[in-house]
């Protein structure tokens, strides 16, 4: 599975490079940009309602 998010990472870093327009010298920044893309992903909106005490309300 890290290869997975790595991967991701990696193409999402490229993209933002070519969307700013190939700068040099912003490698790591956009790196870190991506992987807290990555990370707001896997987060869910709330938290809540991803709870199992939630569900045990709803049935």
């Amino acid at each position: 599975m890290p290869e997975q998010r790595d991967e991701w990472i990696t193409k999402r870093a490229y993209e933002l490079w070519e969307q700013a327009g190939r700068p040099d010298g912003q490698d790591l920044r956009l790196l870190e940009q991506a992987s807290t893309e990555w990370e707001a992903r896997e987060i869910p909106d709330n938290p809540a309602e991803s709870s199992p005490a939630v569900w045990d309300k709803e049935n």
